[in-house]
């Protein structure tokens, strides 16, 4: 694949995620359950903290997802035929911060029970 070829997917790619993020914000999850949504032990403790991780976890995912639009064109100066294959793992990576960042917004919000 040329290198402008991988800056068009990696570009898209940003794009489907971005588009994932903002069906999950605009359709969250209206109850507790295990196939969708933000699930953790903390986020499930009851109706409460479930609803406000979805609400903070899509936020903080939104944001993430337009901040890896960097990726693509920094890539493409930087390694360009490596350029899909590092925006997917660096997205990965964003992605899996929203973790602690929920995390620690419900710890902080919400005590133990």
């Amino acid at each position: 694949m040329d290198v402008e070829t991988q800056l068009y997917w990696a570009t898209g790619y940003c794009a489907f995620i971005l588009l994932l993020f903002a069906i999950m914000q605009k359709y969250p999850p209206k109850k507790i359950n295990w196939w969708y949504g933000y699930r953790t032990s903390r986020s499930m403790k009851n109706e409460e903290t479930w609803k406000a991780a979805q609400e903070y976890a899509s936020k903080k995912s939104i944001q993430l997802a337009l901040f890896s639009f960097m990726f693509p064109g920094v890539f493409y100066f930087v390694i360009p035929e490596y350029n899909f294959l590092l925006t997917v793992i660096a997205n990965t990576l964003l992605i899996l911060l929203i973790i602690p960042y929920t995390e620690r917004y419900l710890k902080e919000k919400f005590n133990e029970n």
